[in-house]
């Protein structure tokens, strides 16, 4: 009977959610190391953007030089700035501005655009993710073809003060990557907020010093000095244009770049089991 009782009990099996905070760090790491997969997506997209052009990938570089060459000639006659100077700057700006929005904006669509793979084919999340961002990057390298055009034709002189675009590169890289990681989780979420997003970024456009500069201000606005738009593309263009970034910028975007990673990860930690439910 002792025996019989004992078989008759039954087995408890707990099922624990705290091993999946731990599993969203690791799908971080695992999609970085699957750089051959995202790396061949990447090129896979610009290609197919561009299937069939003569052009191909270069329609992207010659879109912004135009702009760039309009925006420079114009704003350089109201503002009667020398074109020495007012074109390279408009140049580097409009340029790193580009990835900022193009980064942002794709990034809302991250994985809701994977959602094919996400519910099919056992791959990272992240995955999704890094795939994006390398497809902007490619494109940002191809617009910087512009910056070396008009190095060229203006004539900047390297200096040593060109060495602060590679902290300046890796703090903005840091910042964007962090801003449109949130944004693509948010908004596979509510799809309404790549929307708001949107409306968002041309509103800064117009407060951001792209054309303008802070220079022709009486003095500097509140607008300017918190504007963390400003300091992340400050970081790039003054080392581009032979300068050296204030202090300030070094410091917003360094405390930026530590105070978002830290969230973001807290926020896909929390997150990462829905992902694959809210596509």
């Amino acid at each position: 009977m002792a025996s019989r009782s004992a078989a008759a009990v039954p087995v408890i099996s707990r099922v624990s959610a705290d091993g999946v905070a731990n599993d969203a760090v690791r799908d971080l790491w695992a999609g970085l190391k699957r750089h051959e997969l995202w790396l061949k997506f990447a090129v896979h997209d610009i290609r197919q953007r561009f299937r069939r052009s003569m052009l191909g990938p270069l329609w992207v570089t010659l879109s912004t030089g135009i702009m760039i060459a309009a925006l420079g000639v114009i704003f350089g006659a109201l503002f009667e700035q020398p074109m020495q100077t007012f074109l390279p700057y408009v140049a580097t700006g409009l340029i790193f501005w580009n990835f900022i929005v193009s980064t942002v904006s794709e990034g809302c669509l991250a994985f809701v655009a994977g959602e094919g793979f996400i519910r099919n084919v056992p791959m990272p999340l992240s995955a999704h993710f890094y795939r994006m961002f390398m497809r902007n990057l490619i494109v940002l390298a191809l617009n910087l073809l512009i910056y070396v055009l008009v190095a060229v034709i203006f004539q900047m002189h390297l200096t040593l003060n060109h060495l602060l675009i590679i902290p300046g590169a890796v703090l903005f890289f840091i910042n964007v990557g962090w801003v449109a990681f949130a944004s693509a989780i948010v908004s596979t979420r509510f799809r309404d907020i790549p929307q708001l997003i949107t409306s968002l970024l041309q509103v800064v456009f117009f407060a951001t010093p792209i054309f303008w500069t802070t220079a022709q201000l009486p003095t500097k606005l509140a607008f300017v000095d918190f504007n963390p738009i400003y300091h992340l593309i400050e970081i790039v263009r003054k080392p581009l244009l032979g300068g050296v970034p204030d202090p300030a910028s070094w410091l917003l975007t360094l405390a930026t770049a530590v105070i978002g990673c830290l969230l973001v990860v807290l926020l896909y930690r929390r997150t990462y089991p829905r992902l694959a439910y809210w596509v």
